[in-house]
């Protein structure tokens, strides 16, 4: 191997590493610091939006600030929180404007000290038009959420060891739910049938299908959208940045067939573990499935370097707390 793994013109299977290999790579992203990019590279057609909840800083001088400053951003109250409120963005992509408007709206929260330790989420959503009406990309994506459920709640998690105190009331795990139904979305010959198969009442679960429009999913607009609610909010730029690479690039890499869907397939059928008698595995390292799916979604080491990142969290192991508590620093 060079002395680096950092290359975004590099395309390692990390998975594959073995002995000192796989000791560098892991010593090297430990030691590296994660920066706020202009850009992820995506597709034109990607589009995207943030729900950033906060606690106890002042939702009036909040929605002054964003009425003044951000054209298209909505901010208001919220429901499931005692104080604070939620700020939505308008529909986004990858460009350099909109990178640097959420990076206004982390520093104004920041500066007013938000509290997003212990009850706000930080929900991200994705334009189902990516997927469309192609029945495979569907499946596929379905497939790889459902396989790997647990490494994406311990990446988003963010710059916290463990999810928010009301994770499991407003985003618990769905991964069960699609797995008991993985039959008929396999079989399926209609996007009719995938979604007669989807879990949709399922509203307040990790990943909300609520707001796909199944008779119209190759239309980009507000309410067509595939909703990640699991994450953790955070006034960090880098974390919901880095959130969104993940959750986007996991459609695409769905969408341009590079996935193996046969190695997708054994790991449902041999190793798939249900949440409800693990959940560890939504709170411990376990690297031989982060390095598979970390090979599976992203196409260059630095994508891969991001994720690990923020997913190994210097291994602290989070099974069993109670209380909020913030990870050691792994951002500039």
């Amino acid at each position: 191997m060079n002395s680096t793994f950092i290359n975004e013109k590099r395309n390692d299977e990390f998975s594959l590493l073995r002995g000192i290999d796989l000791q560098d790579l892991l010593v090297e992203t430990e030691n590296y610091l994660l920066e706020y990019r202009d850009k992820l590279n995506l597709p034109d057609d990607i589009t995207f939006g943030v729900e950033i909840e906060y606690e106890k800083a002042l939702r009036l001088i909040t929605n002054r600030f964003v009425d003044k400053n951000l054209k298209g951003w909505y901010s208001a109250g919220d429901g499931s929180l005692s104080s604070g409120g939620e700020i939505t963005s308008p529909i986004m992509t990858d460009e350099i404007k909109y990178w640097q408007e959420l990076q206004k709206v982390c520093n104004h929260l920041s500066k007013r000290k938000a509290d997003t330790l212990h009850n706000a989420g930080g929900h991200i959503h994705v334009g189902v038009h990516v997927l469309g009406e192609d029945i495979e990309a569907w499946k596929s994506f379905l497939k790889l959420y459902t396989a790997y459920e647990n490494i994406i709640f311990r990446f988003v998690y963010g710059d916290k060891i463990s999810g928010r105190k009301r994770l499991s009331k407003y985003a618990p795990p769905i991964a069960d739910s699609l797995y008991r139904v993985m039959r008929s979305i396999k079989e399926a010959y209609t996007l009719s049938e995938i979604n007669w198969a989807l879990p949709t009442y399922e509203r307040y679960a990790a990943l909300n299908f609520r707001n796909v429009s199944f008779s119209n999913p190759g239309q980009i607009y507000e309410h067509n959208t595939l909703e990640f609610r699991s994450p953790n909010a955070t006034t960090n730029a880098v974390i919901w940045q880095n959130n969104i690479n993940t959750f986007t690039k996991m459609l695409v890499a769905s969408r341009d067939k590079v996935m193996d869907e046969e190695f997708l397939d054994y790991k449902l059928e041999h190793e798939y573990l249900p949440y409800s008698e693990n959940k560890y595995l939504y709170n411990n390292v376990n690297l031989k499935n982060v390095l598979e799916f970390v090979d599976l979604v992203f196409d260059n080491n630095l994508d891969k370097i991001y994720f690990l990142r923020q997913y190994l969290k210097n291994f602290q192991n989070n099974y069993g707390i109670k209380t909020a508590v913030k990870a050691k620093k792994f951002v500039k």
